[in-house]
């Protein structure tokens, strides 16, 4: 669906609000409809890209200049610690062009103290697994960063697979990012963002948390700080066994 038919479907089927003059201005609902997509990105990671290089910078800093690594990551020789876009909410995986596996992680700071002691600021000499100066673990906290245990000895290229948010807000012309059979779901979120406007013929906080709590039970809670960053080590438990030399 469009941004205007998402627009539609909003006034029309679940707001009501179909007589002129009305409540909400058709950019209010497109404003709200993109903050429900963002929204539904953070809470059930809907978007899953591995093949985006960089995203499109912000408003300010538009174009090539601007851009911030998504998928793709240029390793310069003993740098451990690399920002990414902001639009990233976790790395699943991360391979390096010059090794046949991919890093294990993410990794906690414990588990990085417990796994490789003094691993801050090291750069490559041989890393647990006999790699000659490759890293074995990758950390992503703080956010929107990834640190490498141990820092590369030698320019390289990272590949990553991540969950983010969307590039761009859609507009009335274009269509949501994430798949379709999730836009009837983007309604909720947007009908209890409507219900918040603060005017006498729009607040309604009855109805503003009831489509709060439909939201909320399609796409799960808003994730705090703290278990924002937990998911980010919990769901990758499996990949945080040291590795052994020809294992």
């Amino acid at each position: 669906m469009t941004g205007k038919e998402l627009v539609a479907h909003l006034r029309e089927s679940i707001l009501d609000d179909i007589a002129v003059p009305y409540l909400w201005l058709d950019t209010e609902l497109l404003r709200y409809l993109n903050y429900a997509e963002v929204q539904a990105c953070r809470r059930a990671h809907l978007i899953i890209d591995s093949t985006t290089a960089n995203d499109n910078g912000t408003a300010s800093t538009a174009g090539t200049l601007g851009q911030k690594p998504l998928c793709t990551l240029s390793i310069v020789a003993d740098q451990a610690v690399y920002n990414l876009s902001p639009k990233v909410l976790q790395i699943k995986r991360c391979q390096l062009k010059s090794m046949t596996y991919p890093l294990a992680g993410p990794i906690s700071y414990t588990e990085a103290d417990e796994f490789y002691s003094g691993w801050i600021g090291t750069s490559g000499t041989v890393g647990t697994c006999g790699s000659g100066g490759h890293p074995d673990y990758f950390l992503n906290e703080p956010g929107n960063t990834i640190t490498f245990i141990q820092a590369p000895s030698t320019t390289d290229t990272a590949y990553l697979v991540v969950s983010r948010i969307p590039l761009t807000p859609f507009t009335l012309n274009t269509s949501p990012e994430i798949e379709e059979k999730y836009h009837e779901g983007l309604m909720d979120w947007a009908a209890h963002l409507a219900y918040m406007k603060n005017d006498s013929d729009t607040l309604n906080m009855n109805l503003a948390k009831q489509y709060e709590e439909k939201f909320s039970n399609q796409f799960g809670p808003l994730p705090d700080a703290y278990s924002e960053r937990m998911k980010k080590v919990l769901s990758q438990r499996q990949r945080m066994r040291p590795r052994t030399f020809g294992s």
